[in-house]
C-alpha cells in the first residue's frame, strides 16, 4: 500500500507511537490535530483507504482511549496491522 502525503502523516504518526517513539501524552495531543488537518484530504487522496483508517485505527483510537499505555499500545498496534492488511479478520459466527 503506498500513501499519499496527507494519509501518511496520520498513519505515521501512529507508526511512531506503536513504535515507542512518541509517548502517550504526544501522540493524544497530536493525534486529533492531524485528523482534523490531514484526514479529509486523505479522503480525496484515497477514500477506500480513508474508510479503512476510519473503520480500524480511528474506531480504535475512539472505543480504546479508556486503556492503560501497554493496552492501549497493542491495541493501536493491532489496528494498524488490520488497516495494513496483515491480519486476517475472524468470523465467529
Amino acid at each position: 500500500m503506498k500513501l499519499k502525503e496527507n494519509g501518511a502523516r496520520i498513519v505515521g504518526l501512529v507508526i511512531d507511537y506503536v513504535n515507542g517513539e512518541i509517548d502517550r501524552w504526544e501522540f493524544d495531543l497530536d493525534y486529533s490535530g492531524y485528523v482534523v488537518d490531514y484526514f479529509p484530504a486523505f479522503e480525496r487522496e484515497h477514500p477506500r483507504l480513508a474508510r479503512r483508517f476510519a473503520d480500524t485505527i480511528e474506531w480504535s483510537y475512539a472505543n480504546c482511549s479508556w486503556m492503560s499505555n501497554d493496552q492501549f499500545r497493542d491495541e493501536m498496534a493491532d489496528a494498524l496491522a488490520r488497516f495494513a492488511g496483515k491480519v486476517k479478520e475472524i468470523d465467529l459466527l
